[in-house]
């Protein structure tokens, strides 16, 4: 397969409409909520994720008002399509993650400076919850693997051990602990193998997660210290 068309433009042509799409910007909220909603819907629990704060250039030009949510059914917004000439911020209702927010939808020449972190913020093995959850999961580790309960478990060739329901029992504790929006969406990735070998790093990002949720100061905090 060739890369490029028989004029040798197909390439430049793509790379000119990547670059005008725009970048979305958004809430903190939006921010957490639509990395939840990628670790949850995208299989992406095991990613690092990191989050940026956005500063925009003083003599960056704003669409007046506030409007829809623009864009197309991949998430791209085309700002040429939007807004009148010469204008690089466009200023949208966001629908999908914190609803009602206002977001932008901005070119990269918009964007004067940039601050960024790792997320979750690290929480050490020694904090009570963290000792307290890796407790339960080594405890469970020693159980042998729950007998089947019913007919459909039992036409299952594998079933969960016993570390890997007492991980979806903090996950579900964790959760239930959280806005009622984003409880579906909080998911961890595991496997018996990390559990067992280190089960301190799974409560650490389980209460890392949460505390993106319960303590946006500290992440913010974080933010400031950064260049």
């Amino acid at each position: 397969m060739r890369a490029v068309g028989s004029d040798g433009k197909s390439f430049e042509r793509w790379a000119e409409g990547q670059l005008a799409k725009a970048l979305h910007v958004g809430t903190y909220e939006a921010a957490i909520e639509n990395m939840l909603r990628r670790m949850s819907d995208q299989d992406d629990a095991h990613e690092q994720f990191y989050l940026y704060r956005v500063q925009l250039h003083p003599e960056s030009i704003i669409e007046p008002g506030v409007h829809k949510e623009p864009t197309n059914f991949v998430g791209d917004v085309v700002l040429e399509e939007v807004c009148t000439p010469g204008v690089n911020v466009y200023r949208y209702v966001n629908t999908r993650e914190d609803p009602s927010s206002i977001s932008l939808a901005v070119n990269v020449k918009a964007i004067h400076s940039v601050q960024g972190i790792p997320i979750p913020l690290p929480v050490e093995t020694a904090d009570p919850w963290v000792s307290r959850a890796s407790a339960r999961l080594l405890h469970a580790a020693s159980l042998p693997i729950p007998e089947p309960k019913n007919a459909l478990e039992r036409m299952r060739r594998v079933l969960p051990t016993a570390v890997t329901l007492e991980a979806q029992k903090l996950t579900k504790e964790v959760a239930l602990a959280m806005p009622a929006g984003l409880r579906d969406r909080f998911d961890v990735h595991f496997d018996d193998a990390s559990l067992q070998a280190d089960p301190s790093a799974f409560g650490s990002k389980l209460a890392g997660l949460a505390e993106l949720v319960r303590n946006p100061r500290a992440v913010l905090r974080r933010l400031d210290q950064q260049p």
